[in-house]
């Protein structure tokens, strides 16, 4: 049985000026100097043409973080247990690496995705083993109000945001992306794609605090990448893909712990055929509770 693994590496760094750095009537520290994260995960890409899905057979994770806050330490595992359908809906191998690190104006997402086996929903359902997508891509995102808005609150729950705020936001992106098919025809006439596109997006974020425990957050951007196939891009021909990309999450938070529900979609053009796009859609869905605390030992009096 070939084990199918989905890992998440956060990197962060801060600075004991935390009160210069933010607007503390905005956002502010959990006292704990540790953090522990348990989560349920799934995580996907799939395919769209036109009224079409084809869907991966893909696993449901589940994992753990530790992080050392005002240090580089912070990092998580998941492992994937048990296909979310059964042996009717086909088999699905997959390699799934992303990196989510969210900064006071900056958040960067690093993707590498692989999938191989997908199904198609229906009365009858039909089963597409030979395609296989890769995903490689890199997105950054600005935030203008960052000494107010967390990102950190809203997506780690390692920041506690006081008041209710939103910003505008900019970004961009670069990606790769790689469609192969076999024998399969369904996709397109061509069994292998490949497509190369930089971009760049605008959107706002938003926090709404309900109250003093709950808080409900949202990222959106919209925008466009442009690029084609190398051997075209070599010749000058270039093309226009429609992005978007959305997170949001709902939280409940006390002084030393906390649960959320998070969702990601990230959504891209890979390729045009006659003017039908092939629509690729990166979408996570998590479910986490966090651990605040000093030390794995207590002091003894």
């Amino acid at each position: 049985m070939k084990v199918s693994l989905y890992v998440v590496i956060l990197g962060m760094i801060t600075t004991n000026a935390y009160a210069q750095a933010v607007d503390t009537s905005y956002i502010a520290p959990y006292e704990q100097k540790m953090m522990i994260t348990g989560f349920v995960a799934n995580n996907s890409i799939q395919i769209q043409k036109k009224n079409k899905y084809y869907i991966p057979n893909n696993r449901l994770n589940i994992g753990a973080g530790f992080a050392i806050k005002n240090t580089v330490v912070n990092a998580g595992y998941a492992y994937g247990l048990i296909p979310l359908k059964d042996k009717k809906y086909g088999k699905t191998t997959y390699t799934d690496f992303q990196i989510h690190h969210y900064g006071e104006h900056f958040s960067l997402d690093l993707f590498y995705q692989k999938y191989k086996g997908f199904y198609m929903d229906g009365p009858v359902v039909e089963l597409h083993p030979d395609i296989m997508v890769r995903q490689i891509g890199a997105e950054g995102t600005y935030l203008f109000n960052g000494s107010k808005f967390s990102a950190k609150a809203a997506f780690e729950q390692s920041e506690k945001q006081l008041k209710s705020v939103g910003s505008f936001v900019i970004g961009g992106g670069a990606y790769h992306y790689q469609i192969e098919s076999g024998t399969d025809t369904t996709l397109s006439e061509n069994n292998y794609i490949t497509n190369f596109q930089l971009g760049a997006s605008a959107g706002y974020a938003y926090s709404w605090v309900i109250n003093k425990y709950w808080l409900m957050s949202g990222i959106a951007t919209v925008g466009a990448n442009f690029g084609n196939e190398p051997e075209l891009l070599r010749n000058g021909k270039i093309q226009v893909y429609p992005t978007a990309f959305a997170r949001g999450s709902v939280g409940y938070h006390k002084s030393d712990w906390g649960v959320s529900f998070l969702t990601l979609i990230n959504n891209k053009s890979a390729y045009s055929i006659r003017n039908n796009m092939l629509n690729l859609a990166t979408i996570n869905m998590q479910i986490s509770y966090v651990k605040h605390f000093d030390g794995f030992f207590k002091k003894k009096k």
